[in-house]
Parts: structure tokens; sequence; C-alpha cells
């Protein structure tokens, strides 16, 4: 009984501190939540690369999301900031046609009820939708808290409401596709187009969701993944495929080494990723999120394996959380000892990146540090730095590693992490750090062959560790942006969008309250780093109770760049960092679009970037951003201390007293969904029965 006291004692202090916290700006200091899905339509925008508003128009070909689930659609997915619909369409439905959509920013609604609402009232477009998932969870080790988004219940419609059809049998709208025609796993969708070989787009209804929680990230892997990686478990022979290649994270316990092998339901798969048609070698990174919230102490390796004839497999950019030392995933971005013209001025091989010429072995300490390769008797393939990739200016850092090596027969490879353990996000009262919003490719590095020059772009923390008010001298410390990857797997562009979740430095104890300044840096060059552009925004502070602006006009919504100094060395067209919405583009507020011609933003109208396309310019162009000095935080509350809603329990009596201050919910596991106690007034008494409960106060 001592032994399920301290558990539960524990669980319910760490669900206290999900306690919601107001911020400032558009950022709450809570970690990431959001919803995603994959559509495909002839309905998502316009042509790839128009500037023009997309074709979902709310309440009549839209998907929206009614927060409280009190019948009122709160967001519709048309009108998302972060997200851009040009491109995409497709009037046929296919595999190569899905696209992975988002709801994001959703962080400030966790813990509350939700519904998602699919409109078509249109008889010119049609929607299919899949796989749609909370916080990117699998379902099957971290529960998806919307039932049935898969569509593979027995009952195709189960978890679904149909409110209107055009049609008498609602069943309709769920296509059955086990040979993976139409998508390549699970092998059911909904369209309304419900006979994907009609071309009749004049079908129409409108389904809801059951209610589900908007449940909470407890932690999470983010990486980059290129090819085959989720080949194994999808339709056995879907588009051709061997079903012999994938990524997934292995799992073992608090006390055992993971087994080495990927077991069903046990495991992590990664799942739905497109990385480009079987035989195309060049296959595009795509980044992932993988939601191990419920896993942590667990021990866990990241694995990637390459046993087919048609898909290589590569990776790149992997970290725990925001773990951008890599103290967690020992060198996640495979740059760990990578030779340079100032460590091996003769290794001109590195600077060529060949693509199948350097493996483990070239590598100077004859191994790829934190990584085990494993290769099968008899195989016939390697694991390659500099593997071949289609947009070799897309990848993070110097490095990554694949099993390609020019040669997509090669088989018997596996790329296996060093065994680490899942890490929780840090607690938000009892830590601080710099948060901003960011796009594109950041912390690249390329050389010319023979190493005498370097392209470039990087994003920065500086701070000023010996109080001399100078910021970049040797003992000054900077913490950067690293191995952020792209955006989000199968996102319209595929690559030109913003991050998700934004990016986090969490300050250590000796540098707070110190000064510092933000430095973002593009020098990408003419040379290997086209496309090379950048972009960020909505640059803030988290003290450990409250989110603010680093300074005023840290998120440029003064439609100028007071406070910052730029500077601009090169690009044709590009005359200023101050980029905007296309609302503020429109009313001639600003001389080019934020994001390369994306009408998406983060947080109002204005950011910063080194794209001018608009101008006539394009992605050359280069600089330097600094924002003036700022301090930064120290931990503003203690547990216990802050002035939001608390929790705390006793044990008297063979009972256990909560005392709380909000509204008490509770779930019967630790991911939710939670629900308000019904009459509950602190002390509230719960008696020790044999199923755990959980309590949050929100």
């Amino acid at each position: 009984m001592k032994i399920r006291k301290k558990i539960l004692a524990s669980i319910l202090v760490a669900a206290s501190l999900l306690s919601k916290v107001e911020a400032a700006t558009n950022n709450s200091g809570l970690p990431p939540a959001f919803i995603m899905m994959d559509l495909c339509s002839n309905g998502l925008g316009d042509a790839d690369g128009s500037f023009d508003a997309p074709r979902m128009q709310p309440d009549v070909f839209d998907i929206g999301l009614d927060i409280g689930a009190d019948g009122t659609i709160d967001r519709w997915l048309s009108q998302e900031p972060a997200v851009w619909f040009g491109g995409g369409n497709s009037d046929q439905i296919q595999y190569s046609a899905w696209r992975r959509i988002y709801f994001f920013q959703l962080d400030e609604h966790t813990g509350k009820p939700m519904r998602l609402r699919i409109v078509d009232r249109s008889s010119e477009y049609y929607i299919a939708v899949n796989a749609i998932r909370v916080n990117g969870a699998d379902g099957r080790v971290v529960p998806n808290p919307i039932r049935n988004g898969f569509f593979e219940a027995t009952d195709a419609l189960e978890g679904w409401i149909v409110r209107e059809s055009s049609f008498s049998d609602p069943k309709k709208l769920i296509v059955s596709d086990p040979n993976g025609k139409y998508v390549t796993y699970s092998g059911r969708f909904l369209s309304t187009m419900t006979d994907p070989e009609s071309g009749d787009f004049s079908e129409k209804a409108v389904l809801e969701s059951d209610t589900f929680t908007l449940t909470p990230v407890t932690s999470f892997i983010y990486g980059n993944v290129s090819g085959g990686g989720s080949e194994f478990v999808n339709l056995p022979g879907a588009n051709g495929s061997d079903n012999k290649s994938g990524v997934y994270i292995d799992l073992g316990t608090a006390t055992q080494d993971p087994n080495g092998q990927y077991d069903s339901g046990r495991d992590i798969a990664l799942e739905g990723f497109w990385g480009g048609a079987a035989g195309g070698g060049a296959n595009d990174f795509g980044s992932i999120f993988i939601n191990t919230s419920g896993l942590e102490g667990r021990r866990a390796q990241i694995a990637g394996f390459d046993d087919s004839t048609l898909y290589h497999v590569a990776l790149d950019a992997f970290r725990a959380n925001w773990d951008w030392e890599e103290k967690v995933i020992r060198n996640g971005g495979f740059d760990e000892g990578i030779p340079t013209p100032q460590s091996h001025p003769n290794a001109t091989q590195w600077f060529d990146e060949v693509g199948n010429a350097l493996t483990a072995t070239d590598h100077p300490s004859g191994a790829i540090p934190g990584w085990k390769l494993n290769r099968k008797a008899g195989a016939t393939g390697n694991a390659w730095f500099f593997d071949g990739n289609a947009r070799k200016d897309h990848m993070s850092g110097r490095t990554f590693v694949g099993t390609g090596g020019g040669d997509l027969t090669a088989t018997g490879v596996e790329i296996r992490s060093d065994v680490f353990v899942i890490q929780p996000i840090p607690n938000a009262q009892e830590n601080v750090f710099v948060q901003f919003a960011s796009a594109q490719g950041t912390d690249r590095t390329r050389y010319l062959p023979d190493g005498s020059d370097i392209a470039f772009g990087r994003v920065e923390l500086i701070v000023d560790f010996n109080g001399n008010g100078q910021f970049g001298d040797p003992s000054d410390f900077r913490y950067l942006q690293r191995n952020q990857a792209m955006a989000p797997n199968q996102s319209n562009s595929g690559r030109d969008l913003w991050h998700h979740p934004e990016y986090r430095w969490y300050i250590r104890p000796e540098h707070q309250g110190l000064k510092a300044v933000f430095r973002a840096e593009d020098h990408f060059g003419s040379f290997k780093a086209s496309w090379g552009w950048l972009c960020v925004d909505d640059l803030f502070v988290w003290d450990g109770k409250t989110a603010q602006l680093a300074f005023p006009n840290s998120d440029f919504e003064k439609g100028t760049l007071e406070n910052w100094t730029a500077e601009i060395s090169a690009g044709s067209g590009f005359e200023t960092w101050l980029s905007g919405s296309k609302k503020a583009l429109d009313a001639g507020k600003v001389q080019h679009s934020a994001m390369n011609n994306r009408s998406v933003d983060i947080d109002g109208d204005y950011a910063a970037d080194t794209a001018a396309r608009e101008t006539g310019g394009g992605d050359s162009g280069m600089g330097v951003l600094t924002s003036m000095a700022f301090t930064l935080p120290k931990v503003a509350s203690t547990p216990g201390t802050t002035s939001g809603p608390k929790l705390s329990i006793a044990f008297l009596n063979g009972k256990v007293e909560i005392l709380f201050t909000g509204t008490l919910k509770s779930a019967a596991t630790v991911a939710g969904p939670y629900q308000p106690v019904s009459g509950a007034t602190s002390p509230y008494q719960v008696t020790l029965a044999d199923s755990a409960r959980f309590f949050i106060a929100q």
C-alpha cells in the first residue's frame, strides 16, 4: 500500500504541473499541442506557387474544430495562419496526392473537450480524410484521444456522427482499400467522393467526431527521415513496395534495454510517412514528430533498417524534446567529429559531399559516434554519409546517414542509436526558456569542394557570460538552433513552412539574469545552398510563470525593425529583413511577404526573412539580423508558490485528501481525457481503490 501511495502521490503532483498559465503572446509556455490529419482533395488551394486564397470556405468546404464541444466552430482549417494551402490539389485519390495538414498551436486548450467537423457542402470539390491524430499519437502505444481516427474500426463510422449526407447509406463515406491502391496504410479512409474512380465531386456530407479531450504532450522525439521510413508497416505491396524498410522507436523498460527488434504494439513505428515513389533514390527528407507521452523513464533506441531493394532509409536531426546539445540522443544530427577545413584540411571528400564514398570507417573515429551500424550476414549495403537526396541543401547541420549510397538494391543494413532514456519535457514552473518561430533550414553548413569557402545559415542566442557588454567573445556562451529539421512531413510545400513546435532554448541556471542577443545569419551563398533562406518571428521569454516579449517589437508587430540591427550583404531584390503577411503586403506595409511567397504566418502580420521573391529576387538574400541586448529571465517561482491553479495531496485514515484551487478534474489514465469532478470542493477526499485515478487542477 505504501508503494501505491507513493506512485499515486508522484503522479498527482506531476499532473498538477499541467495547470494552465496565461501568456503575454500567442505562446503559453506549455508543451506543444496540435491535431494532424492526412487530406487528399481538389479543393485545398490554388496552383503551386500561387499567392491567392485557398478554395476552402468555412462551413461550406472545410474542417472545423469545436473547442469546448458546445456546437460552435472556433477554428476552421482554412484559416489556420501557419498552414499553406497552395498546391497539392488532385482530382484523383492516389497515394502521392495525400497531404499532411495541421491544426497548430493548440497548447492553450490542453485539457478541453473538443469535436472535429468535416464539412463538404460543395458540388465542385471532394475531400478525403485519414489518419486523424491528436499530437501525432500512434494510437497503439500512445493513446490517440480521437476515436477511430484511422477509420479502421469494424463499424466503419464508429466515433463519427453523420449530420448531413446526399445519399441514403452514410457508410458509403468509408472507402475500403485493402490493397493500397489509394493510400499506403490503414486500408480505409473517409471520402466524400465515395467512388474514387468516378470523378464525381457532387456528393455532399457533414460529419462530426465524438467528443475527445486534448491531452498534453509530456515528451516527444523529433527528427528527419528520407526514403521508405514506413514501408514495413504499410499495406502489403501497396505502391509496389516490398515492405522491407522502416524507422521505429525500439522500447525497453525502465531497467531493461530494448530487445533489438520491432514488436508490433510495443514499439512505436513511423506510420504514414511518404518519402517519394519507390525506386526514387533521391527522396526528400521530411520532419517527423514521435509522441512518447507516458513513456518517460523507459529505455529506448531509434532504429532505421533497409532490407528493401526499392527504398533506402536516411536519418538526420534527431533530438529528444528541445535537447539541442544532444545530451539525450547522442549525435542525433550525425555531425560529431565530422572533418572540417580546420580539423582536417585535406579531407576533401567530406567537403565535396560525394554521396556513395563515405562510410562509417571513413569517419575519424572509424565509426558513427552514438550510433551502431549492424550489417546482416551477406549484406550488400552499408551506411553512408552524404547519401543521395533530392534536396542536398535541405539537411540539418553538416551530414546525415543513409543506407542507399547510390544503390537502392543494397540490403541488410540497420542504423541504431545508443540506448537513451526518454525524458519528460522540463517542468514549466521550474525552468526558463527563450522561444522563437522559424522556417527553412537554419543549422546547415556547406563547403566548397576544397574547403576554401563556407555557406551556412545560423540562428543563435549569444550570452554575455563575462559581462563586458560584448557579444561573441570566446568566453561567451552560444545557444544554437540545432536539429530543427524542416517543416512537418507532407505539408504542402514539403519544406518551406514554419517549423513546429516552435524552437526553445532552456536557459542554464548560470546564464539566468545575464544579458543576451538573438542573432539570425544567412550566409548560404551561391553554392550548395539553393533555396537558402531563413525566416524568424515571435521571440519571447518564459520565466517559469508567464510569457512575455523578449523586448518591445521582438515579434516585429510594430511593422518595423525597431530594436533590431539589420545587415544586408547580398541578394537581388533583398532590401530589408522585414517581411509580412499577404494582408501587410497588399496594404503596401512591407516590400516582400514572409515565408518565400507563402501566405502564412505564426503571429500577426510581420516577421523577418531573407527571401524577397516578390521583388524579383528569390532566395539569394544574405545578411545578419541581431536583436538589442535583453536580460534573460530568472525562475520567477518555485513549486507551490505560483498564483495559478494548485494541487497537493495528503493521506488521512486510508483516504487521499486533495487540496486544490481552480477546477479539479480526474481521469482513469494519466493521458486523460480529464473531466471535471462534479461538486468537488477543496479539500476533496478519495477512497483508495484497486483502480488508479489521476487528477489535475486547472
